[in-house]
Formats: C-alpha cells, structure tokens, sequence
C-alpha cells in the first residue's frame, strides 16, 4: 500500500487565508511487477461526517480500507470546520476532486470517482454531486466545475434538508457560517439537476440526529429529476454507524443492528459496479 497526503492548498497554489485543513490522504495499491500488467483502479473520495465542527476519524480511515480491499484507490478528506464556513468546506471538496481529476495518469486510476460521506460529510458530498455550480467554484475553478461532479455518490445518513421538522440544525449553521439566508440554498432535495450522478443512499429508522426524512426526502427529489438512485432504510441502528464493526464503533459485539447495517458496503460496492466502478488493466 502507498500511503502520502497532499496539501490540496500547495498543490493548487491557493492562498489559505486563514484554512487549516484543506488535505487529502491517499490510500493506493502498489503495481505488481510480477503480473507483468499496470492496474487501472477506481477511486473513492471518502468524505467523514462530524457537523462541521469536527471531522470523524471513525468514519474516515476504516471507511478507505473496507474499499481498499476491494480493489478501490481510496483519498479522504480532511476539510476545514467552524468557525470555517462557506465556501471553504466546498472549496475542499472540490479541489480534491479536481486533484484526482487531473492527477489520473499518474495516479493510475481509470478515471471512475465515486464520492462517499456521511452525515455532514453527506451534505459535502451532496454539494458536489448537485452544486458543483455553484458561485463559488465557477468563480475559482470556471469551466473546470464540470471535472468536481462525481461520477457516482454514496451518502450516509446524510444531513440533507433545511426544513426544520427534520434538519441538523448544527450542520446548515456551521456551513452556512450562521447565515440564515443560505440554509435553503444548500437544501439538497431543492437542487437535484437532471444530470447529477448515481446516488446511493442509507440510513436507520432510528436516527434521532439526522432523522431518516433527510434521505428520504433526497431520494424523492432524485427520482423525480429521473437520476439513478437507491435507498436503504435499516430498521435497526443509530447516527454514526461508519462501516458498522469493531474498528469504527467502541459498544461494538456483533449486535444484530451492527451486522444489518453492515451490509449497506457490500450494497455500495453493487451498486457502484453496475454504474461501471472496476479495476481494469492498462491497454
């Protein structure tokens, strides 16, 4: 395995002004010589959850080795969080994605990115799944904004709505950096282009942080715009599950609702080969 983290700032020659975060931690196979053939893999952007307030390691590092071991490339990001605020966090997200956009050849990935997140980070995901429009980044990145939509997400028990009978009230506030005026703005069900990508989408009936609404209400609003999508509603669980084991939860013992909910990976991984995720060999 090669592991190294890029300071997306550096790379970029972006001044932070102020960012502390802004890196990308790559987790890559290692060409084996003895195959006598270069291994195109391809990638996963793993995007942690935590409100904006902290970024979750549960959800980042045991997240890029449960898809590592499946043949996947996987970068996760570690973006600002408050008293950082907008654009910043998106800003992040995007440069990763145009990072692994630009450095494919070199990278040795066949140029399928798949973004996963959870809870905040699936809102972060969200916005550049259907935002990648978005005023700020034309403004940074111009036409280039096209190269920061994913080719598929996975967003779980994403924070999704600014309706208050169901939002994370925290969430759009640290984001939004307090600004009331943009909690709709980055309302996801709100703003499901038609040519957003594949989504897959989980949760648990029993989320109290981020209730099952939120993805409920996102899966609605992408198959009303006729973009592919599935959702999974577990009966069991509760927020911040990861990838539902030892390593990523401390009550862990093999509880039925840990084993359920677990299998919301391998449903992914289904999910991301019918929309064409596979390692391929160089011509």
């Amino acid at each position: 395995m090669l592991i190294e983290k890029i300071d997306l700032y550096e790379y970029f020659h972006i001044a932070r002004e102020g960012a502390e975060r802004g890196t990308l931690t790559c987790f890559r196979h290692t060409q084996v010589e003895e195959l006598r053939l270069r291994r195109l893999r391809p990638a996963v952007l793993v995007i942690p959850g935590g409100a904006y307030a902290f970024v979750s390691q549960r959800e980042a590092e045991p997240v890029a080795l449960r898809y590592f071991a499946q043949g996947f490339d996987c970068f996760v990001l570690d973006y600002d969080i408050t008293p950082h605020s907008y654009p910043e966090q998106l800003t992040e997200a995007a440069m990763a994605m145009l990072y692994l956009r630009r450095e494919r050849d070199a990278l040795d990935l066949s140029g399928r990115i798949a973004a996963v997140g959870f809870s905040a980070g699936g809102h972060l995901c969200g916005c550049i799944s259907l935002l990648w429009r978005d005023p700020a980044l034309v403004s940074r990145f111009g036409k280039e904004c096209a190269d920061v939509r994913p080719d598929a997400s996975v967003m779980c028990y994403p924070v999704v709505t600014a309706d208050e009978r169901y939002w994370h009230r925290d969430s759009f506030y640290h984001f939004c950096g307090g600004d009331e005026q943009k909690f709709q703005t980055y309302s996801l069900e709100k703003h499901v282009p038609a040519d957003a990508p594949p989504v897959f989408l989980w949760t648990t009936d029993g989320d109290t942080c981020v209730p099952p609404e939120n993805a409920v209400m996102l899966y609605r609003a992408l198959r009303n715009a006729h973009v592919p999508a599935e959702l999974h509603v577990f009966e069991e669980g509760e927020h911040g599950m990861s990838v539902a084991d030892l390593e990523s939860n401390a009550d862990y013992a093999g509880q039925r609702r840990y084993r359920r909910a677990a299998r919301w990976v391998e449903l992914s991984l289904d999910f991301l080969s019918a929309h064409g995720f596979t390692v391929e060999n160089a011509p």
